[in-house]
């Protein structure tokens, strides 16, 4: 659900009267009061002679009372007359799962009444009810009573000083008067309830009436006081006491100060509970700048890992004014709707997929609250339906990918998978023999469609059987490979080489059937290790080098590898003739001598006589016996083959050439709590770094600093032409707590682009909490270009207010929030 709720609806969310038991302990009365002995139970000579019958009587099951229901009382002294019995000092009846104690109890027995008078408690119920009155009657067996001067708790369970929390919206009361209409039913006369810790709340709802029945509480004319001065005059309040805390209502609107581009937010939403299973929130923002943006969304937990979500959000933008000499107003409207889920038919069949819909990269670009979607240029969306028995896996695949090369209008490529129907099988023992076989074969119907180019209705058909003999013996492992691949094309391209189209090919409907031949093996030699004692440390320090080698060759291509259409990783095959090596160093740390640990840290793996990875160490590179990949090489252009991106994202490839790049790959995590990783790819043919990539971070108690650097070198294509694009970016982080710990927090990010001389992004946010109550604000500020308004330059000021187990007024939310979200990996 949405974190914000309507004030006027929702302000009793925190306030979940569910009720439950508790049995609280009974103290022995002092060993001076005298007992005094009912003369309606008789003595039983069958008891052992206990001294302890001095000072506490012995319990005894009532018999059955009107309603048919035992129930066992506790007193320092009884008497009776007919079926009334007086019970005084420290009197505990135990009935059903609920425990009553008073100072005095008169109880009738014949219609389970019972008067109760002086320091009157009663808990338990399937709720976890506690109830502390002056005193109450009470009438067991239809679940009818009368509390006076109440203080109470749902959700809350008491054990001594100890206080527990039965639900996740425990729901605190006080009250003149308290009626119980029936199991479950109450009515607070003249009271208050609150989330905070009684007798001094951080906020109250103030009410002369409140009503909880039904799973729900209900009240009217209530006043909301926060640190004892009333702020809210609320008509009308109703929230979920059930199990699932949730009910169809208004949430909390959105108010807030805005942006130098939205300028001031006004908002709304309305939240539907569909049933135990689904939900789905529907609302619109209006910016006062620009116009209206409808957003909603809609939720659904099934069994399992069943689920389907789906968000979208749009904007009825009015138009900015364009930037001079153009005229008129700039639309940057849009709509942007994403779903993701899964559903498991069986256990080996299931339908899953991501798909999102964006009408326009301005429209993301300039509104969208994540730093990271924002700056993202390509929408994916997959589906797939996938049914795997022993090791064969089939599967169908709808696709689509649309990428944006600029804010300008129809600057775009779309790839779809309309669709792709696939049949893998992993690899398996060929009978009896030491021969491993595997199959992988599709057949899709592909589109591709960009400025100048369009290849529509395109079928694929691909078969690739391979085999493999793996040898392992004295530590080494040689695994020879060979495979036999075969695609057909309906359709082709015709490459524009001579840069007449400015590099843009032609599409053909011309078939095209590419055949190859391939056969590889990898070397890997016994690794080598060694250790170094360091006593002082009492530590052992093991150095272990594994290298590798890799021969491929693939043959039969040629030149048809120019008049492939490029869709996917499967079109970008070339004949090659190619040598790899990797050396990779790993360095171990585990204690000389090592100290016993207890369960907990074994079974968390933090054992101290558990090796640990110190650091690791890659490097590797790729020889080329033929520079020119059968002559698929299109020369001064941005050429990305197989070959080249199993070594590396980064493209590189303008022209025939003989080595690959040096590709170094560092991890390192010595210190506790400290990681480091450091990319980087060396081109010693051009002699530059072509990427540069360090990411650090180091946590100590609540505080987490770290920082990321990016640098990068790569092949762009401009026309006909192959140029460089350079980016080098600087994102640092520092984050104080969590925004839900009680105390200081705070949260920063930034990120600075040296490229262009600008910050492009920066945030920081702060937060206080107390008790139940908290404070927030944040600034955020945005330069992703402004060039004919299609870019954006923005500064926000945020604040919040957050009320526990109740929501947030204000206009920090989750997509907006500087604060890492605590489900996403860490950034180091």
């Amino acid at each position: 659900m949405h974190p914000r709720t309507f004030v006027f609806i929702t302000l009793l969310a925190l306030c979940h009267p569910l009720l439950s038991g508790q049995i609280l302990t009974n103290a022995v009365p002092p060993a001076t009061q005298p007992v005094q002995a009912s003369t309606s139970q008789p003595n039983d000579d069958s008891l052992p002679d206990d001294p302890g019958e001095e000072l506490l009587p012995t319990a005894k099951p009532e018999p059955l009372s009107a309603s048919g229901v035992p129930l066992t009382i506790h007193a320092q002294s009884q008497s009776s007359e007919g079926d009334t019995r007086t019970l005084a000092g420290n009197v505990v009846i135990n009935y059903r799962d609920y425990v009553i104690r008073a100072d005095k109890i008169v109880y009738h027995q014949s219609t389970s009444e019972l008067d109760a008078d002086g320091h009157l408690e009663v808990a338990g119920g399937p709720e976890d009810v506690y109830i502390e009155a002056s005193r109450g009657e009470m009438r067991l067996d239809m679940h009818t009573a009368r509390f006076y001067d109440v203080n109470g708790s749902v959700g809350v369970r008491r054990a001594g000083v100890a206080v527990v929390y039965s639900t996740t919206n425990p729901f605190l009361f006080s009250g003149r008067v308290l009626l119980e209409t029936g199991e479950g039913k109450y009515r607070i006369i003249d009271g208050t309830m609150t989330n905070c810790r009684l007798p001094r709340p951080d906020w109250q709802l103030i009410s002369r009436a409140i009503k909880m029945e039904n799973g729900e509480a209900s009240t009217a004319n209530t006043f909301f006081k926060i640190f004892g001065v009333p702020i809210f005059y609320l008509p009308y309040l109703r929230h979920p006491v059930n199990e699932t805390g949730r009910e169809s209502g208004i949430l909390i609107p959105v108010v807030s100060n805005g942006s130098s581009i939205r300028g001031y937010t006004f908002g709304e939403q309305v939240y539907v509970v569909l049933n135990r299973s689904m939900d789905m929130v529907i609302g619109s923002e209006y910016f006062s700048k620009r116009g209206f943006a409808p957003n909603g969304d809609f939720r659904y937990k099934g069994p399992g890992l069943d689920h389907l979500q789906v968000r979208w959000n749009a904007l009825l933008d009015r138009g900015i004014a364009a930037t001079p000499p153009a005229t008129g107003l700039v639309n940057q409207g849009g709509v942007d709707i994403s779903a993701m889920g899964r559903e498991d038919f069986t256990p080996n069949t299931r339908l899953a997929g991501n798909v999102e819909y964006l009408s326009s990269y301005v429209y993301r670009l300039v509104f969208d609250d994540n730093y990271s979607q924002a700056v993202n240029s390509e929408v994916l969306s997959t589906l797939g339906l996938t049914h795997n028995h022993d090791g064969f896996v089939a599967s169908g695949y709808f696709g689509r990918l649309q990428t944006f090369a600029s804010t300008a209008p129809g600057n775009e490529a779309r790839i779809l998978h309309l669709p792709s129907l696939r049949f893998d099988s992993l690899d398996r023992p060929l009978g009896s023999s030491p021969i491993y076989w595997g199959l992988n074969a599709s057949l899709g119907h592909l589109s591709r469609a960009e400025p100048d180019f369009h290849a529509h209705n395109v079928g694929r058909t691909e078969v690739y059987p391979h085999v493999s003999l793996p040898l392992v013996f004295d530590g080494w492992s040689i695994v020879p490979g060979a495979a036999l691949g075969e695609t057909f094309y309906s359709g082709s391209e015709t490459p524009d080489l001579t840069g007449a189209n400015g590099g843009t090919p032609t599409a053909s409907h011309d078939p095209l059937n590419r055949i190859d031949g391939e056969a590889s093996l990898d070397l890997r030699p016994p690794a080598l290790e060694r250790d170094f004692g360091l006593a002082k440390w009492n530590r052992v320090l093991r150095h272990v080098i594994e290298p590798e080698l890799t021969y491929r060759f693939v043959g039969g291509i040629g030149p048809k590898a120019q008049n492939v259409l490029l869709v996917d990783t499967s079109d970008i095959a070339t004949n090659t003739s190619e040598v790899g090596f990797s050396l990779t160093q790993r360095f171990y740390m585990k204690p000389l001598h090592p100290v016993q640990c207890s369960p907990v840290e074994a079974a968390e793996g933090r054992c101290g006589h558990q090796a640990r990875e110190w650091a690791s160490w890659r490097i590797a590179q790729e020889f080329f016996a033929d520079p020119n990949f059968g002559r698929a090489i299109i020369p001064n252009r941005r050429n990305v083959f197989d070959s080249t991106l199993d070594l590396s994202g980064v493209a590189f490839l303008t022209s025939a050439r003989n080595v690959s790049p040096v590709i170094s790959r560092l991890r390192f995590e010595a210190i506790d709590n400290l990681r480091v990783e450091w990319d980087m790819d060396y081109d010693p043919r051009l002699g530059h770094i072509g990427a540069d990539n360090l990411y650090a971070g180091y946590s100590w108690g609540r505080t987490t600093v770290g920082l990321g650097h990016a640098m990068l070198n790569a092949v762009d294509e401009q026309g006909s032409a192959a140029t460089t694009i350079q980016s080098q970016q600087l994102q640092p982080f520092l984050q104080i707590g969590k925004p839900s710990t009680v105390g200081f927090n705070l949260a920063a990010a930034g990120g600075y682009d040296f490229v262009h001389g600008a910050l492009q992004y920066g945030g920081v946010q702060a937060v206080y909490n107390w008790g139940c109550c908290g404070v927030m604000v944040g600034y955020r500020r945005f330069e992703l270009g402004n060039l004919n308004n299609t870019g954006r330059d923005e500064t926000e000021w945020l604040y919040g207010v957050t009320l526990a187990n109740f929501g947030t007024v204000g206009d920090i939310r989750h997509s907006n929030t500087i604060f890492r979200d605590p489900n996403l990996p860490p950034l180091y």
